[in-house]
């Protein structure tokens, strides 16, 4: 609005200056006091009327509206997506076309993730996993990692201390699939369930995600002062994306979580494998990420409107709305003064409305 004021306020001095500026340039005080010239008598000679100058013509009025300038919009990846099926022996998918999909494991431990080009957005599953109850018994247990309180926070944050610069949970919940996860282990209660959300940075770049296991109740197994026993984890999901854009990927990665089936080769191997008295049936919490997401729609959305507000001043961008399409859009710094207060379509956006997303990029 700043450059509104600036160009109006130009425009009035530049009409004052006009009306103080007009007639002859060497107007004086001394010609002025000079009686008016009378009209002529009948008879005689009028002059000729001359044709206006060029400079006498009238200037173009200063309150026709200005040129809409020209601008573009620019669609985020996540609102043009090509669907296309994915299996291998154990689990099919429907994904975008151009993600890549990873895994590696069998009936007894199957572990994979699918992400878009260099992994900056992706969701992951583990159906199981386990850590050491005693750090000294890492190797002699074959584990990575141990846990000395067995919480799916301490899980996650141990897993990712060596690959992220820092790893903040912001919030937590309980999934409200708790119970319907606990009779699949009808045997063995549920320690410790929870979905965090997380900013974290890696390689570089900062990001955030939803992390989601379950820890199982685990008995310790003491021999000669050694604990031998060791934490389950299970049904371990995660997705991730760019600092304050997995609100904008969200319903992709969903789809692509609820597409999640096992084969029924997978099936046969499993049962072949563990024991019926101990699971129910095949079960991981992938394909069933409402739940999981309950930790990011419940952090404070005032946190989330400061976040995406300051991104946006950073960036030099300003957030509108799409009247006719219903879309939100990051705009350069200054559109809503280019398109004038008179066009309808675009509007800004209000403080509540920057935790919805965004569609793409408004660009000169």
């Amino acid at each position: 609005m700043k450059k509104t004021v600036a160009i109006l306020l130009s425009f009035l001095l530049a009409g004052t200056l006009a009306a103080c500026g007009s007639g002859d340039a060497s107007f004086s005080f001394e010609e002025a006091d000079r009686p008016a010239t009378t009209a002529p008598t009948e008879g005689e000679n009028r002059p000729a009327t001359t044709a206006p100058s060029e400079s006498s013509v009238p200037a173009k009025s200063l309150t026709e509206p200005a040129a809409v300038p020209e601008f573009t919009v620019r669609k985020a990846d996540w609102t043009d997506i090509e669907w296309e099926s994915y299996s291998n022996p154990y689990f099919t998918l429907t994904i975008p076309k151009g993600w890549k999909v990873e895994w590696q494991g069998n009936a007894q431990q199957l572990n994979w993730n699918c992400s878009l080009a260099e992994a900056k957005v992706g969701l992951s599953n583990l159906d199981h996993n386990y850590a050491a109850k005693d750090a000294s018994m890492c190797q002699a247990l074959n584990m990575r990692y141990y846990l000395a309180n067995g919480t799916v926070e301490e899980y996650f944050k141990t897993a990712y201390a060596g690959s992220t610069e820092y790893f903040n949970v912001m919030n937590s919940c309980v999934p409200s699939n708790k119970d319907e996860l606990q009779k699949a282990r009808p045997n063995t209660a549920i320690r410790d369930y929870r979905a965090l959300y997380v900013q974290f940075r890696e390689n570089g770049w900062d990001g955030e995600g939803i992390y989601s296991a379950a820890v199982m109740e685990s008995p310790d197994v003491v021999i000669r002062g050694l604990n031998y026993g060791v934490w389950e984890i299970n049904c371990t999901f995660t997705e991730w994306a760019p600092r304050g854009e997995l609100v904008n990927w969200t319903p992709v990665l969903s789809k692509i979580a609820q597409s999640f089936a096992y084969t029924d080769y997978y099936v046969q191997e499993w049962l072949s494998v563990l024991s019926t008295a101990s699971y129910n049936s095949p079960t991981s919490s992938v394909n069933d990420t409402d739940p999981v997401m309950e930790a990011f729609e419940e952090r404070s959305r005032s946190d989330t409107i400061i976040q995406e507000k300051r991104s946006d001043e950073i960036e030099d961008y300003e957030r509108v709305y799409d009247n006719e399409t219903g879309e939100y859009y990051r705009a350069y710094e200054g559109f809503l003064d280019d398109v004038g207060d008179e066009q309808t379509r675009y509007r800004a956006v209000t403080d509540d409305e920057y935790a919805n997303g965004y569609s793409g990029w408004i660009d000169r």
